[in-house]
């Protein structure tokens, strides 16, 4: 597709601030508790598409090295809940909690950074 003006990224912040900037103020109780719920999720959305790609990407890298498998995102994913579930974790726990933390991580970023800051 040609880049074409306003990205979908711009469109998700312009919605987002005018929620925020526009609607809100003009909200009371449960009213503004939606309008605040609705600008959060535009925010999240606009970050799943800025910077998800790259780090779906690198939690697939991650995995397969763990794993030590070239599998497809989906049968690495596969693998990983069969080896959770078979329970043969023990010679590799700390690198598995490492991993699935790093993942936990990855996925903050996109639905909510602040709790990064932490």
């Amino acid at each position: 597709m040609t880049a074409s003006r306003p990205t979908a990224v711009e469109l998700l912040e312009t919605v987002e601030e005018f929620v925020r900037n526009r609607v809100l103020p003009k909200l009371s109780g449960h009213a503004a508790f939606e309008a605040r719920v609705a600008a959060n999720l535009l925010t999240i959305a606009r970050r799943e598409i800025e910077e998800g790609p790259a780090l779906s990407k690198a939690d697939t890298a991650e995995l397969a090295q763990f794993l030590q498998s070239d599998a497809s995102a989906d049968a690495l994913e596969a693998e990983l809940l069969t080896f959770i579930r078979d329970g043969d974790v023990s010679d590799q726990w700390n690198d598995l909690i490492a991993y699935l933390r790093r993942r936990a991580e990855r996925g903050l970023q996109i639905a909510n950074p602040k709790y990064m800051e932490e």
